[in-house]
């Protein structure tokens, strides 16, 4: 899908205190193989203590429209993208009272992990639509407990949480939002439901007690397709993209599914090198990612920036983004001092 006139004109994050990883066996017991969480690479996680998964995309939310300097009687729509939520029942009713003004429409999407970028072009697709719509605030939020999750470093991952938000505008900000592609594989969605006679809050789908390696081959294939379908439409090669932003899943699937791709990249080539420290923090990932890239300072008029994201279920969305005027180095946008 080709954009006209769709920008980005606003980031904000929201990022608890970081504690370092704790340490884990560094081998499989009865083996001398390193653990898939050692191999991945995180090294500490954001945890939040005194904030929702909500609460953390309002702040988030309230910075990006700072950024954007767009007042909240502008916003046509708000997006929220949160993962299980339990503290908030109807979470993008609470942001938009907080956020948004007396005409500001709410709606909530899914996707998990691939919700942010699901939501950019939930955005995008609203002001395509609405010609008088001035612009549309995307929130992302998400608390992984540990009651809940901790078990996710049997898996080879940890899990990070933080709010992040991003302001599109019709053509007034510093990044173009030039095409986007989606994917699916619907096929492995059983992955992602429950089991007969499994009931209760905290129990546990097929995928998370297997993780994504069983499924590697069918991951590596829905990535490239939908990376080559955003290059190929927006007449891009390769070379052309300057930053990559993926969903900080960690290095091991990530070199996985980069190292093959039209990309031939690894996890170090792209911002995971800042997601490791703050773990997979779900569908806030390539909004935390895109925040911190915009105000490093180091991008320039014509530089392109490429998202790969994808959530279980499974669904692929990637983005090619240009930055259409120098960018500003600006302190990092997070809540802790330690970011």
């Amino acid at each position: 899908m080709l954009w006209q006139d769709i920008t980005i004109a606003g980031t904000g994050a929201w990022v608890p205190p970081i504690r370092p990883a704790e340490q884990e066996p560094q081998g499989v017991p009865g083996t001398r193989q390193p653990s898939t969480l050692a191999l991945n690479g995180f090294t500490s996680a954001a945890v939040s203590t005194d904030n929702t998964a909500t609460q953390m995309a309002a702040r988030a939310g309230l910075r990006a429209l700072r950024h954007a300097d767009v007042p909240s009687a502008d916003l046509s729509l708000l997006v929220h993208a949160g993962f299980q939520d339990g503290d908030h029942y109807t979470p993008v009713a609470y942001l938009t009272r907080v956020l948004g003004g007396k005409d500001t429409a709410g709606i909530e999407v899914g996707a998990a992990s691939d919700g942010g970028a699901a939501a950019l072009v939930t955005a995008a697709e609203h002001l395509t639509a609405r010609p008088a719509a001035q612009a549309a605030l995307v929130t992302t939020g998400a608390r992984f407990p540990d009651e809940r999750w901790g078990y996710s470093r049997e898996l080879g991952y940890i899990a990070g949480d933080a709010g992040a938000a991003a302001v599109l505008t019709r053509g007034t900000g510093f990044a173009r939002l030039v095409a986007t592609a989606h994917v699916t594989e619907p096929q492995l969605e059983a992955q992602t439901r429950a089991r007969e006679g499994h009931t209760g809050a905290a129990r546990r789908f097929p995928v998370e007690e297997t993780g994504f390696m069983p499924h590697i081959e069918v991951l590596q294939r829905a990535t490239h397709r939908c990376i080559r379908t955003v290059l190929d439409e927006a007449a891009v090669k390769p070379a052309d993209i300057s930053h990559v932003v993926p969903i900080a899943i960690g290095s091991v699937v990530l070199d996985l599914l980069l190292s093959g791709s039209p990309l031939g990249l690894r996890a170090g080539d792209t911002t995971w090198t800042y997601g490791r420290h703050l773990g997979h923090a779900g569908p806030s990932d390539v909004l935390l990612a895109l925040d911190r890239t915009f105000r490093s300072g180091a991008l320039r008029a014509g530089d392109r920036v490429l998202v790969v994201s994808f959530g279980v279920g499974f669904r692929w969305t990637t983005a090619l983004i240009e930055i259409t005027r120098d960018s500003v180095g600006a302190a990092s946008a997070g809540g802790s001092p330690t970011e």
